[in-house]
C-alpha cells in the first residue's frame, strides 16, 4: 500500500481537490458532529452507501487522517487500474457477484487490513456492500465487524482501534446543487467486545454488525421499501413549503417523517392506506400538469418575481450558457448519455468537470488574451465562475416559473381540486406524522 512523504503529499493535494468538487457540487452541505472525524486511534469508518463514488469521498476527505478504501475486487481487472486503485489507497476485496481481478486473494486483503489497522491507520468501508440510490439502509455484511475484531485479536486486543458511524443524506444525489447532511455518529470501541468475542466469536461478529447497523440507521432518513419511498419525498415537500427549513432542522424532519409513516402502515393500516393512496393521487396530479407541490402552495404568487428576475437576468444568462457550453456542457452530456447506472451520474459529472472546466477556462481566457490583451483575458476568467453561479441560478428560477405559470393557467375547478386535496394532506401530517 502507498506511503510515505510524497504519496502523502499526493494525498494531501487529491484531498483538496476533491473538498474543491464537493463543495461545487454539494454548496448546501451539513455537516452534523464534526467532533467525532478528528481521532488518533486506528479506525474503520463507515457510511450507508446511497451515491457510489461520492459517498467515500464525502466521508474521507472531512476526516483528518489518511484514509485508505476497502474497494470491489472488480476495479482491479485491467494492469493499469491494478496499478492505480493499489496507488491510490485501495485494498481489493472480492464479493461473491465480482467476477474480475482473478489473481485477488479475500485473505492477503484481510492480511492486509490486519497490519495496516495494527500500525494506526484507518480504513473505510461500506457495510452494504453495494450502492442503491434509494433513501433506505440495507442489511450490513459482517466483513467489516470481522475485519475490526480480526486486527484488534492480532494485537491480542491492546490495539486502541474503533468504527466511526456516518450517516449520508442527498437530498438529489445525482444533481448539482443538491444539499447534503454528513452526520457523524459517536465511535464504537472494538475492544469493548473482547470477551464476548473470545466466548463465542461468531455471535459476536452477529451481534456487533447489528449494533452498527442500528447506529447508522439513527444517522440516516431511513425510508421503507417501496411506495413509502415515492410519498416520503411528497409528504416532505408540502411540509418544506409549509415551513420551510434548513440543513440539520430539515434532516430531522426528513427522519421523523421516516419513521411516522413506518409506524402508522404497521398501527393503522386502513387509514395509512388512504393517506397514502392520496399522496400517491395527488403527486400523479402534479406530475400530469407540470407544476410542483410549491406552485399550489404558493399559487403562483411568486410569478412576477421571477419573470422580472428573468427579464433582468436574460443577458448574463446567456453569457454564461456562451462561455460554459463546452466546459459544463460535455460532463453533462456525458452523464446522460453514457449508459452507466443512475448512481453514477454524479460522479461522471464532477470527475470529468474537474478537468473540463479548468481546461476550457484556459483555452477560452487565452483566445480573449490574444485580441484583447491581458488585463481584459485576465477579467474574463474571473467572471466566469461568478456567471456560471448566475445562470444556474437563473435556469432554477426558469424551471420555477414554468410550474408556477403552468398552475396559473389551469381552470377555478382544477386549482380548487388541488388545493382541498393539499389542505387534506397538510393536515394529516401536521397532526398525524409531525405532533408526537
Amino acid at each position: 500500500m502507498s506511503s510515505g512523504p510524497f504519496m502523502s503529499l499526493v494525498y494531501r493535494f487529491l484531498k483538496l481537490l476533491v473538498q474543491i468538487v464537493l463543495r461545487i457540487f454539494y454548496p448546501k452541505t451539513t455537516v452534523i458532529g464534526k467532533e467525532n472525524l478528528r481521532f488518533k486511534e486506528a479506525a474503520i469508518v463507515i457510511s450507508n452507501h446511497p451515491n457510489t463514488l461520492m459517498d467515500p469521498l464525502q466521508v474521507a476527505s472531512r476526516v483528518h487522517k489518511q484514509v485508505f478504501f476497502l474497494a470491489n475486487a472488480g476495479l482491479f481487472s485491467t494492469p493499469f487500474t491494478n496499478w492505480l486503485f493499489n496507488t491510490l489507497y485501495c485494498i481489493p476485496i472480492k464479493r461473491k457477484q465480482d467476477q474480475g481481478a482473478p489473481g485477488v486473494s479475500n485473505e492477503d486483503s484481510f492480511a492486509k487490513c490486519d497490519a495496516f489497522l495494527g500500525s494506526g491507520g484507518v480504513l473505510f468501508i461500506a457495510p452494504e456492500g453495494g450502492s442503491v440510490m434509494e433513501r433506505r439502509l440495507r442489511p450490513f455484511k459482517t466483513g467489516t465487524v470481522r475485519i475490526a475484531l480480526s486486527a484488534a485479536e492480532k494485537k491480542n486486543f491492546d490495539l486502541d482501534i474503533s468504527i466511526r458511524p456516518i450517516g449520508v443524506h442527498y437530498d438529489r444525489p445525482n444533481k448539482f446543487g443538491s444539499a447534503c447532511v454528513i452526520n457523524v455518529g459517536e465511535p464504537i470501541k472494538v475492544k469493548d467486545w473482547q470477551q464476548q468475542y473470545l466466548r463465542d466469536g461468531q455471535n459476536a461478529v452477529r451481534s456487533l454488525t447489528q449494533q452498527v447497523q442500528d447506529t447508522v440507521q439513527a444517522l440516516v432518513i431511513d425510508v421503507e421499501e417501496g411506495e413509502q419511498q415515492e410519498i416520503h419525498r411528497i409528504v416532505e415537500s408540502i411540509c418544506r413549503n409549509n415551513n420551510p427549513l434548513a440543513g440539520e432542522e430539515d434532516f430531522r424532519r426528513g427522519q421523523v417523517l421516516a419513521n411516522q409513516l413506518k409506524k402508522r402502515a404497521e398501527s393503522d393500516e386502513d387509514q395509512y392506506r388512504g393517506f397514502a393512496d392520496k399522496l400517491k393521487k395527488y403527486g400523479a396530479e402534479l406530475t400530469a400538469k407540470r407544476i410542483d407541490d410549491e406552485a399550489v402552495a404558493k399559487e403562483g404568487r411568486s410569478l412576477l418575481n421571477h419573470g422580472l428576475f428573468l427579464l433582468l437576468g436574460l443577458p448574463l444568462f446567456l453569457y454564461g450558457v456562451i462561455n460554459h457550453i463546452l466546459a459544463a456542457g460535455i460532463p453533462a452530456l456525458l452523464a446522460r448519455t453514457m449508459k452507466v447506472y443512475i448512481g453514477y451520474q454524479a460522479t461522471v459529472k464532477a470527475v470529468v468537470g474537474l478537468f473540463t472546466v479548468p481546461l476550457f477556462y484556459y483555452l477560452q481566457s487565452k483566445v480573449v488574451s490574444w485580441y484583447t490583451g491581458n488585463t481584459i483575458s485576465w477579467l474574463y476568467l474571473l467572471s466566469l465562475p461568478l456567471v456560471a453561479w448566475v445562470a444556474w441560478l437563473y435556469w432554477k428560477a426558469w424551471l420555477r416559473f414554468r410550474r408556477n405559470w403552468n398552475y396559473a393557467r389551469l381552470d377555478n375547478t382544477e386549482k380548487e381540486s388541488l388545493q382541498h386535496h393539499r389542505n387534506e394532506l397538510s393536515k394529516y401530517t401536521q397532526t398525524d406524522l409531525l405532533l408526537p
